[in-house]
């Protein structure tokens, strides 16, 4: 008996995964993240036939972005202040509840755009509720979080993206196969057993501080902030992260230009390329999960940028499909080896009743606001640069950073930290 109860208390995959709350709690995610999926494909195809426009499309998946940018660390602050078990199933229900809303104005033919786009800013509004709160939630749950929590952020970020890279190849499949209105309700039915899976998981009741009134909720709302920027290792990080995030957001827009007119692999080369950009995603999560504890954020942040520059920096280089495929996907595990580690390391150093706020403040500061100005730019680059060019340009800069980190006090003395507590253990 007391063996197993050591097995399961340990920190590797299999014993996360021996957890009854922590697997209801994934397989929930992994249900409502692939209607979610279908919910963008279907809204948007439908509004792209029924408009002809491409910017009218567009505006569907921007629409959480800019919601995140400018309500993301207020929602966050809303999350903190509720109760978790309540807020999770609540904002299950809610957004089953939209989608057959949606689904009825289809049979009825009363459907207008305006409805889809309401639909959209409202779900994602929920899930931005949502989102923290499970933040929240996923250290309570586990019996040792010091431990448990890498690996536990690691197999909800590699399954996530999983179901991201079979969720659009399904996707396609099913708005071809059937009606809309069917895709619809099979997302309803997504967020109601994600509702229910939650309703049988033992969420411990966190701890709320709040400040009364609309000052009061205005300072709420920047303690998220404000406790980033007063951990020095983490304002590092936050500073770096949000540099890269604005640099590397043109290639969102170059890769496919990249796969056409340098690897002259059409379509299918992008395809291959965005596959091998998710296979890396979901290696880097898994291989960061396993050795988080192993080396300081300081490491992680040196060896992803290295990786990722060089990748960068050789596809251009040798233009051949394959060796761009073997680039992309270490490019992608150079970015996802440093998530977990930093995910993990301020969701252990923030109080229970701030996670939410300093999870979204950390989202809007590294990537809520740099990633839609990068894409700007890589909008003008387009039509300035050639695309290998770009590629060498922000690879080398990747590196550069990564270089320069070596050279930063806070990521130097973290490293320093780190080797003193290995001699020691020794």
């Amino acid at each position: 008996m007391k063996k197993m109860k050591n097995e399961i208390r340990g920190d590797s995959y299999r014993a996360v995964l021996r957890l009854p709350s922590f697997v209801v709690l994934l397989v929930g995610r992994l249900i409502s993240g692939a209607g979610q999926i279908l919910f963008s494909m279907a809204t948007m195809w439908y509004i792209l036939q029924l408009t002809e426009s491409a910017l009218a499309a567009a505006l569907i998946p921007m629409l959480p972005y800019l919601i995140y940018a400018f309500l993301g660390i207020p929602l966050a602050t809303i999350s903190d202040r509720l109760p978790k078990k309540q807020l999770l199933i609540w904002t299950d229900i809610l957004r089953a509840g939209i989608a057959c809303i949606l689904a009825l104005l289809f049979m009825t033919g009363a459907m207008l755009p305006w409805h889809i786009y309401a639909a959209n800013l409202l779900i994602a509004i929920l899930g931005f509720l949502f989102n923290p709160a499970t933040q929240t939630v996923i250290p309570a749950i586990l019996p040792e979080p010091t431990k448990q929590l890498a690996p536990a952020n690691a197999l909800l970020n590699s399954s996530s993206k999983t179901i991201e890279l079979l969720g659009y190849a399904l996707g396609g499949i099913l708005i071809a196969l059937i009606s809309v209105q069917s895709i619809l309700f099979i997302y309803a039915v997504t967020f109601l057993l994600s509702a229910i899976s939650i309703f049988f998981i033992r969420i411990p009741v966190t701890k709320v501080v709040k400040q009364k009134g609309v000052s009061g909720f205005v300072k709420d709302s920047m303690q998220g902030i404000t406790f980033l920027f007063s951990r020095k290792i983490l304002a590092c990080c936050i500073i770096f992260g949000a540099i890269i995030n604005f640099a590397g957001a043109p290639l969102h827009i170059f890769t496919p230009i990249f796969a056409n007119m340098v690897l002259q692999a059409g379509p299918q080369g992008y395809g291959l390329l965005q596959s091998a950009f998710a296979a890396g995603s979901i290696a880097g999560s898994l291989l960061s999960g396993k050795y988080a504890k192993r080396l300081s954020l300081a490491h992680w942040f040196l060896i992803s940028y290295l990786i990722s520059g060089t990748s960068l920096l050789l596809m251009p280089m040798f233009p051949n499909l394959y060796i761009a495929i073997a680039c992309s996907f270490l490019l992608m595990l150079g970015l996802a080896l440093v998530n977990v580690p930093l995910v993990t390391s301020i969701l252990l150093s923030t109080p229970e009743e701030k996670r939410g706020r300093v999870m979204n403040s950390m989202g809007v500061l590294m990537s809520g606001i740099s990633n839609p100005l990068g894409l700007l730019l890589g909008g003008w680059f387009i039509e300035t640069y050639n695309p290998s060019w770009v590629y060498m340009g922000i690879g080398t800069f990747v590196i550069c950073m990564g270089v320069a980190s070596l050279f930063v006090r806070p990521f130097r003395e973290e490293r320093s930290k780190r080797t003193q507590q290995q001699t020691s253990a020794i």
